[in-house]
């Protein structure tokens, strides 16, 4: 089993970016995402597993040992950073097998291809000549093909089509089990986050907000905008409706929860107009 503990910590990275008095526990296996204002949280993250940056104050525990102890015996091993993948050669297979001859206990390269076809990306074809979608799932296969028991996946979603997504999600949840991994990953895109995680962590900036189990949801939060008098609030509220705004002839709120148990609450003669759009992060961070 993998797992970070942070306990009250404070770190200052050396990119300038902070995590401030920011407790968790996060274990394997699981897709957990990090839903934030900026790429702070994630960028620092990321440097105090590196061990590029200074702990202020706190504790990190990484499968139950103090991180620098961890970092001694492991070197690189340990974790996996999407940045840190780059498509070298002119073909697919001179990709794949160019960072795995330079890595220990990974994925063979026959092993590699196999999940790359799988995806319609044959060994022969030209880097050049893939699509901006195909690149991007060919990058995130050779970080899987490192095996690293801890895997930050960045945004790497936000550069697929809907289709990719749903498609890379499924192979990601599947090494994230076979493997007992950890990934991270964070989004733009909300449904992203809510669709292909666990647990979401909230961040406003360096501060830890809250966390959410998303396991179990099977709907994507919206923002719900409501034009004229009369919509009863509280019932509203007791169904799942976060307030974000109230005015005296506009109420807008996010919903968690299927949108159609609201429809009773809507036929109002006083209700002119009703508006359903997509939660963004900063609606999410309003709440959260």
């Amino acid at each position: 089993m993998s797992s970070i503990v942070l306990d009250n910590l404070t770190f200052d990275a050396k990119s300038g970016d902070q995590l401030e008095n920011v407790s968790l526990e996060l274990t394997s296996p699981q897709v957990i995402a990090f839903c934030s204002n900026d790429n702070g949280a994630t960028t620092a993250l990321k440097q105090l597993l590196d061990a590029q940056g200074s702990i202020e104050e706190g504790a990190v525990l990484v499968n139950g040992e103090p991180l620098g102890k961890v970092n001694r015996r492991h070197g690189n091993s340990l974790v996996a950073h999407f940045d840190d993948v780059e498509l070298k050669g002119k073909t697919v297979l001179k990709a794949v097998k160019n960072p795995l001859k330079h890595h220990q206990n990974v994925l063979t390269v026959d092993q590699t291809n196999q999940m790359l076809e799988s995806l319609g990306i044959v060994p022969g074809k030209r880097i050049a000549d893939l699509t901006p979608d195909e690149q991007q799932k060919l990058r995130i296969v050779l970080l899987l093909s490192w095996c690293r028991p801890i895997v930050l996946l960045d945004n790497a979603f936000d550069g697929l089509d809907e289709d990719s997504r749903l498609t890379m999600s499924d192979l990601v949840a599947d090494y994230t089990k076979k493997t007992d991994s950890l990934v991270i990953f964070t989004s733009q895109d909300v449904s992203t986050l809510m669709r292909f995680s666990k647990i979401i962590y909230y961040f406003e900036g360096s501060h830890l907000t809250s966390a959410r189990n998303v396991e179990m949801l099977d709907s994507v939060d919206c923002v719900v905008t409501i034009i004229g008098t009369g919509f009863p609030v509280e019932n509203a509220v007791k169904l799942g409706a976060h307030m974000l705004e109230e005015a005296p002839k506009e109420t807008r709120f996010l919903f968690t929860g299927n949108i159609q148990v609201l429809l009773p609450l809507l036929e109002q003669s006083t209700i002119t107009d009703v508006r359903i759009e997509d939660a963004t992060v900063e609606d999410e961070l309003m709440t959260w």
